[in-house]
């Protein structure tokens, strides 16, 4: 279990297995079973929620690291108290340090330092993606020493800097209000072919040529659902051709050739994901 959500699925399965809960929390539930139930039953309905039962010491104890380090990183949030990531450890499992880090190291194949900074980088791009503080803020929030610190640390970890990440979120976000705002960011991305349909291919004219669709890649999709002008029902594709040339194809929700639109949508679905106008 590593959310609040985690916890009321599981408490939720177990309570229908017929178990009394004592306590539960993120990786740990004590509970009185009837006769009729077993380990063997309850992992099988806890293995349908992608759950599973620990049972040998040593993964139970990394699980505890790891749980740990997820609730450290929610006291920073939290508090201006500053307290070492290896105090917290060994007080929060009740367990030497040096031997927990010793095992993690072997199991893991990886520092716990090294995995600590991951999931707080991890943490900083949830907080990017929500858009609501700013970097200064972010870093005190998560008890950096400074932005710099944070910027260098998120592009050791990601290979981006913040900045660029950003635009990458950006991109993998974008909202159009209209068509026509669709139309001209994507010209402006290079995509200045248009594409019609023929038959049970594509024509470009401006190329001309026609293209199986087996032969083209489907790189962006926008469906516009509202109502307001006649542009309210299109839908919009990004396609590339195999040579790299880039252009739109526009038609309308309603496809009269519905085996067209079925293949455009197989295509889509092997490549990128719809996007919303």
């Amino acid at each position: 279990m590593v959310c609040p959500r985690c916890i009321l699925v599981v408490r939720n399965e177990l309570e229908e297995l017929g178990a009394i809960i004592s306590t539960i929390r993120l990786g740990h539930a004590t509970i009185q079973v009837p006769e009729a139930m077993n380990k063997d039953k309850i992992a099988s309905r806890l293995n349908t929620y992608g759950f599973e039962l620990l049972e040998d010491k040593e993964e139970v104890l990394m699980e505890q690291i790891k749980l740990g380090i997820q609730h450290y990183i929610e006291i920073l949030e939290k508090s201006t108290k500053e307290v070492m990531l290896s105090d917290f450890l060994a007080h929060e499992i009740g367990k030497n340090y040096n031997f927990l880090s010793k095992l993690f190291s072997k199991i893991e194949g990886l520092t716990i330092e090294t995995y600590y900074i991951s999931k707080r980088v991890d943490r900083v791009k949830e907080l990017i993606k929500y858009d609501e503080l700013n970097l200064s803020e972010i870093a005190v929030k998560l008890g950096y020493s400074s932005v710099h610190y944070l910027s260098s640390q998120f592009k050791r970890v990601t290979g981006l800097s913040v900045s660029d990440y950003k635009e990458v979120m950006k991109n993998e976000n974008r909202y159009y209000k209209n068509l026509s705002e669709a139309l001209g960011d994507l010209r402006e991305k290079g995509y200045t072919y248009n594409f019609n349909r023929k038959e049970d291919c594509l024509e470009c004219k401006d190329l001309c040529a026609s293209f199986q669709i087996e032969e083209l890649n489907i790189s962006e999709f926008y469906r516009f659902d509202e109502n307001e002008d006649a542009a309210g029902k299109s839908v919009i594709y990004g396609i590339e051709t195999k040579d790299g040339l880039k252009g739109l194809l526009i038609d309308n929700s309603n496809l009269q050739n519905k085996a067209l639109f079925r293949r455009l949508s197989d295509k889509l679905r092997d490549g990128s994901g719809e996007k919303m106008g």
